[in-house]
């Protein structure tokens, strides 16, 4: 049983980081491009109760978007595994809808990731915040709103079924 769920969650991510490396900047709405491999951490930190899990999957969903995407590395991988164990600890305490909280948690974390990723790279960005926070920040955050929701709904009936 372990070793069939192993094999789902590496075939999963394997499936996401190539979509997203060869395929992702097609998804783009506006300029604004989904991090879904982001996402799809968020989301597995939200529905799995092993943590073992979801600090192993996202460690090395952000070591691949590192090394894939090559700005830095090292940022995404600790920005991947972070925002997974905050929502691990926060998902049953702070709201009784997992899709609210899944929303809320994907939006606000998105900004910080992308604020803190701002501030570590300032010199290569640029200085206009403002237009920066209003034109790719919140349509990446809305945008992985909606990414997460879909794989929310995805993973429910592919990984953590009823039985």
């Amino acid at each position: 049983m372990k070793l069939l769920k192993n094999i789902k969650y590496f075939i999963l991510c394997l499936f996401v980081i190539v979509l997203e490396m060869t395929a992702g900047k097609y998804f783009s709405i506006f300029g604004a491009v989904p991090m879904i491999s982001y996402c799809l951490c968020l989301v597995i930190a939200q529905r799995e109760k092993n943590e073992n899990y979801i600090i192993t999957i996202s460690i090395v969903m952000g070591l691949l978007f590192d090394l894939l995407i090559n700005h830095g590395f090292g940022f995404y991988t600790v920005a991947f595994m972070l925002s997974a164990i905050c929502t691990y600890f926060l998902r049953d305490i702070t709201f009784s809808s997992k899709v609210l909280f899944l929303v809320v948690n994907t939006f606000l974390l998105t900004i910080f990731v992308c604020l803190f990723y701002y501030f570590f790279h300032i010199i290569d960005i640029g200085t206009d915040f403002w237009k920066l926070l209003i034109s790719v920040i919140i349509p990446v955050s809305l945008y992985n709103v909606f990414v997460s929701i879909i794989f929310y709904f995805l993973l429910n009936k592919i990984l953590y079924k009823r039985r």
